[in-house]
């Protein structure tokens, strides 16, 4: 008589934690796809001379960020979840992988921002009819290291933020 109907409290926290991975990952796709559009026009701006076509990429760039910040909320809502339905708190792991996004954003920061900021800044001169900027510094603000190192330490942390989920190691 004193069976219960329905999915014990154990199967139920499986369900939700397997929900919670769902949506985290639904997240990451959504940050990637956003920030992908950005670092496409980083690598597009470096060969890019064309007054008009770099504004237009900056604008393109500047459009996906609402997207980009919405989807990192939901997947780090999601993880969130998934570590503590998942009880994994307890493991080095997710601290590790939090850990790294986090150091990953600030660098991203330091260093992405200034660079967007300054070629936009140029820009915007230029378009004004400002003769202090001309191809010459133009080509100055987009080329040089920043982009690629934007982009590789992007994907090495992507890289090692996989392997601690995927692998669990610590």
């Amino acid at each position: 008589m004193g069976e219960s109907v329905g999915p014990s409290s154990k199967a139920l926290g499986v369900l939700l934690y397997q929900w919670w991975v769902f949506i985290h990952i639904v997240g990451v796709l959504g940050f990637l796809l956003a920030h992908g559009v950005s670092v496409s026009v980083l690598f597009a701006l470096r060969g890019e001379r064309d007054p008009g076509r770099i504004r237009a990429l900056l604008a393109l760039s500047g459009r996906s960020t609402s997207a980009f910040y919405w989807s990192f909320l939901v997947l780090l809502g999601g993880g969130l979840a998934a570590a503590t339905w998942g009880h994994w708190w307890s493991a080095a792991w997710p601290w590790i992988a939090l850990g790294v996004l986090f150091g990953l954003m600030l660098l991203m920061y330091t260093l992405a921002k200034p660079f967007y900021e300054r070629v936009r800044r140029l820009m915007a001169i230029q378009a004004a009819g400002g003769t202090a900027v001309g191809e010459a510094e133009i080509a100055a603000a987009i080329s040089g290291p920043v982009p690629m190192v934007i982009a590789i330490t992007g994907v090495a942390g992507l890289i090692g933020i996989i392997y601690l989920m995927v692998l669990k190691p610590f």
